[in-house]
């Protein structure tokens, strides 16, 4: 790196910039008082694109707010740099570069209130974008557009078309994505399983594609004869072109920027160096947008780039004379070195055949983009001649696809490591510098007793290994209830998983959440009763589960009179036995030891025959060394004023820790006589924002203040933690990290 000076000042920028975000937080600004209401807008189209929705495809256009908030413009929306618009059906088109003004309704980017969630708020931050409008209507725009934008968005259309005409719905998506970057039209499951099988960066445009298509030009023009200069010239004409044409991703955005370079250095006649060309892009990107060292496509791209620069030569050296194969599966390892930490980071996960996937799948990769060039060709030029490299890119893709299907079905797809610790990844890019810097020093088989002990460890769950202490989170969930346990022993455990206002909750929230824990085996998952805002999320749990390499040992239900046993609960039941898990039922008196964690069970009796299912809903009381909560479900009516008697059988008060509220913080549950018995030090209340319940209750509230309990209400503390050594607690509430 001393030889290169430029990318060595390149670094020290980007090291101070990382210093910079991490002591600066990004200021929050808060539209959600225009949520839901009709605001205009005004703004010029800078992007567009196709996506596809439940009622079909959806026109979006991308403003640039930016000198168009004045001027005498009709604007009732809030001020903001870039906006998304959903249109209706039946827009006229406004093209690139047009000034717009629309009308829809407005919404917020929702923050991330949970470990794990994804933070939409966070990632359009970094691209400057706002918030959305959706059902927007085009009310007026101007004649004037940028034209040669607009030719470049129109030549997409056409080639996307051209795609349309030769596949079916499936690989012309695949082929969309992955010749013009159209996203839009993918179907998420088949998103979801190249993810899952750790080879989805092959439908982002990145080097790869840069080289087929711009070194592939050069060549060509090179072969017909035309002068190195102006081959470079022309090439990286028509690469930049090509980037405008769809999108300038941060992948893309690195790949042409570096080939330019590239072009650059062979008309000057100079000499390109890849490190350096790579770390001036970072920096001016940077500079731009600092926050982009949280953006994993930025992440993963750069750390590549690097990483095969760097390291991947080092870690094969030892194999350099050996045959194809060994050299292959060092380099597919060396690889691993440089996506494990980006992996574990941004995804929490490692999908472990992608080794072997990508060492398939990349080699023909550059044959299949160029069968589907050829194919765009055939289709305009002679659209018979394009029947042979249509039957090649569907055996190709279905052949990958076979692939990818075998990887689901073998054993420990997932590795779930959790997001490692800060100190984790510091010393493991300490082991890489270490490696890197004294690569004359060490010999090759060194380097990898460096590197493979540094993937051990950050594989470690760090905080099991390390920390003896028992933690209790409370999920945010919206309208619904879900706590997490998770012991000494190592083991972990669920309390209830679902909500009634926010769809797809154990998909978004709840699975995302136990993956950034690392978990991969829940001991058991309690559902104190049937209701939706409490078990739909552990249904796409046990539905999804598996493919997210989270597996439920034990299913523990209320043990309820069989006849007072709904439909749901029937269901729930039918789904476990279905997916194997084992089903348990908890009574009054019931216990469940693990380590120091005793969790009893306080409410229904056995056979208890409520004919409401919140009466009957399963209390739980954990208890580890001096530290006790209680998890009440919905319990409330009969089955509470019967728990509330068999607490005053006691001999002394409970005297609880922390209590999670009954029925979201309903004005009828959790009575004085309830509070007079528990003395709650905190009170968790589990409700979502706005809810048409009015949840928490202002007499629940003033009854909680009147004991003197600290009360958290999840939507505005996001997940709150406690963590204990069975002396003492420490609480972490999520939007206060």
């Amino acid at each position: 790196m001393i030889k290169r000076p430029l990318g060595l000042g390149c670094l020290a920028v980007a090291v101070l910039l990382c210093f910079y975000i991490n002591l600066v937080s990004a200021p929050y600004i808060d539209y959600s008082e225009y949520q839901g209401k009709k605001v205009t807008v005004t703004g010029k189209v800078y992007k567009k694109e196709t996506v596809m929705q439940i009622g079909g495809p959806v026109q979006v256009l991308y403003l640039d707010r930016k000198g168009c908030e004045a001027g005498g413009e009709v604007n009732t929306g809030p001020p903001g740099e870039k906006v998304i618009c959903y249109l209706k059906t039946n827009q006229p088109e406004a093209e690139m570069g047009s000034r717009v003004r629309l009308e829809g309704k407005l919404s917020c980017f929702e923050r991330a209130s949970n470990q794990g969630q994804f933070d939409a708020y966070s990632y359009y931050q970094i691209s400057g974008i706002s918030y959305r409008i959706n059902q927007a209507e085009i009310q007026a725009k101007t004649i004037e557009y940028h034209k040669f934008t607009h030719a470049m968005y129109r030549l997409r259309v056409f080639f996307s078309e051209k795609i349309q005409e030769g596949f079916d719905e499936e690989t012309a998506s695949l082929m969309q994505t992955i010749l013009l970057g159209e996203k839009g039209n993918l179907d998420k499951d088949l998103k979801a399983l190249y993810q899952r099988n750790g080879i989805a960066h092959i439908l982002a445009i990145s080097g790869l594609h840069v080289s087929v298509l711009g070194m592939g030009l050069y060549k060509l023009l090179r072969k017909c004869g035309i002068p190195m200069k102006i081959s470079a010239g022309l090439s990286a004409i028509v690469m930049v072109f090509y980037g405008v044409m769809t999108g300038f991703t941060v992948s893309a955005l690195r790949a042409i920027f570096m080939f330019v370079l590239h072009m650059a250095a062979i008309i000057l006649e100079r000499t390109y160096d890849m490190l350096t060309a790579a770390a001036v892009a970072a920096v001016l990107l940077l500079l731009q947008q600092p926050r982009f060292l949280f953006h994993s496509g930025f992440v993963f791209s750069f750390g590549c780039v690097f990483g095969i620069g760097l390291l991947l030569p080092l870690m094969t050296e030892a194999v350099k004379d050996r045959c194809f194969i060994v050299r292959a599966i060092a380099g597919g390892l060396g690889m691993s070195a440089i996506t494990l930490p980006i992996y574990l980071w941004f995804y929490y996960q490692y999908p472990i055949y992608s080794v072997f996937l990508n060492l398939l799948i990349l080699p023909v990769m550059s044959f299949l983009m160029a069968a589907g060039i050829g194919m765009i060709l055939c289709q305009i030029l002679c659209p018979y001649l394009a029947v042979l490299f249509i039957l090649f890119i569907k055996g190709v893709f279905g052949l990958i696809e076979i692939l990818l299907h075998l990887g689901d079905r073998l054993p420990g797809l997932l590795l779930n490591a959790g997001r490692p610790e800060k100190w984790q990844i510091i010393g493991y890019l300490l082991a890489l510098f270490i490696v890197i810097t004294a690569k004359k020093k060490i010999k090759p088989f060194i380097r990898w007793c460096i590197i493979l002990p540094a993937m051990v460890l950050l594989l470690c769950p760090a905080k099991r290994l390390f920390s003896k202490e028992m933690e209790i989170t409370f999920l945010d969930v919206g309208q619904g209830d879900c706590i997490f346990v998770s012991n000494d022993n190592g083991n972990y455990y669920l309390v209830d998983g679902g909500s009634s206002s926010v769809s797809s909750v154990g998909k978004y929230r709840i699975i995302p959440f136990l993956k950034y824990q690392g978990v991969s085996r829940l001991q058991a998952v309690f559902i104190s009763h049937s209701d939706e805002d409490h078990c739909n999320g552990i249904r796409e749990l046990i539905e999804f589960g598996r493919e997210n390499g989270i597996r439920i040992e034990n299913l523990v239900l209320p043990d309820i009179d069989r006849e007072t046993r709904n439909s749901a609960y029937i269901a729930l039941e039918q789904q476990a036995a279905d997916a194997g898990i084992s089903l348990s039922y908890m009574g009054r008196g019931q216990q469940l030891k693990d380590g120091g964690l005793t969790l009893t069970c306080v409410h229904p009796v056995k056979g208890d025959a409520a004919s409401e299912a919140n009466e009957s809903s399963l209390v739980i009381e954990a208890v580890y060394g001096q530290f006790k909560v209680m998890l009440t479900g919905d319990v409330e009516g009969g089955g509470e004023e019967n728990m509330i008697q068999y607490l005053e059988k006691g001999e002394k008060k409970v005297k609880l820790t922390a209590l999670k509220v009954s029925h979201h913080g309903s004005a009828y549950s959790t009575p004085d006589d309830f509070l007079y018995l528990t003395d709650p030090v905190y009170a968790v209340i589990s409700c979502g924002k706005g809810n048409s319940y009015g949840h928490p209750h202002a007499e629940l509230l003033e009854r909680l203040k009147k004991h003197n309990s600290n009360i958290l209400i999840l939507y505005e503390t996001g997940a709150v933690t406690f963590t204990t050594n069975g002396q003492k607690v420490r609480v972490k509430k999520f939007l206060n990290e």
